[in-house]
């Protein structure tokens, strides 16, 4: 468990200095997964459609084990809407309360999704960059119905902090340039003016 904590610094600190995006946030997922033997590790952003308010969760960032298919593979994470397929599971990750069950446990529909994936177990830890529920990290099994161990959910829980500062981090950097900006624009003498 050593080597796991080690690397969910090295992730943390990978996000950090570098930000999320494709590249460190499937390199930052693998770090972890590769040490807990995870087949899959995955990062969903929520959103809200501007059809009728429709809350959806998309995969952004993902990694696999060689010889296992990519979460990336499958259309439906792309626009997932997980109310339909486990409103539980959605209140419990806006509640920020970690889920984790073999897929044979999971709500139906949910079932159908993970079984059709290949995905034996699943462990999913809400992502919260301030106080709003951002989205949500996930670890995949697919060789085993997994039962968590409560070391492996720390693990998911520091991991998802740091995925939540990384996020935190980008929108600041992105409001102080916006700022930057507008000051400029403002203080910026009209042309003409001497």
């Amino acid at each position: 468990m050593v080597e796991a904590f080690t690397k969910v610094s090295e992730a943390s600190r990978l996000l950090l200095d570098k930000g999320l995006c494709a590249a460190t946030g499937a390199e930052a997922l693998g770090m972890v997964a590769r040490t807990l033997k995870v087949d899959r590790a995955c990062i969903f952003e929520n959103r809200t459609t501007n059809l009728a308010g429709r809350f959806l969760t998309d995969l952004r960032h993902a990694w696999a084990e060689p010889g296992v298919v990519s979460p990336h593979a499958h259309p439906v994470l792309r626009a997932f809407a997980m109310r339909d397929y486990a409103l539980s599971w959605m209140d419990m990750l806006e509640a920020g309360m970690v889920v984790s069950c073999a897929s044979r446990e999971a709500p139906p529909l949910m079932r159908e999704v993970l079984e059709r994936q290949g995905v034996q177990s699943v462990l999913l830890c809400p992502i919260i960059p301030a106080k709003q529920w951002w989205g949500f990290v996930a670890f995949e099994d697919c060789h085993q119905a997994r039962v968590w161990r409560p070391e492996e959910v720390s693990l998911l829980k520091s991991l998802a902090r740091a995925i939540g500062a990384s996020v935190r981090h980008a929108n600041m950097r992105s409001s102080l340039s916006q700022v930057r900006t507008n000051l400029t624009s403002v203080l910026r003498p009209a042309s003409g003016d001497t």
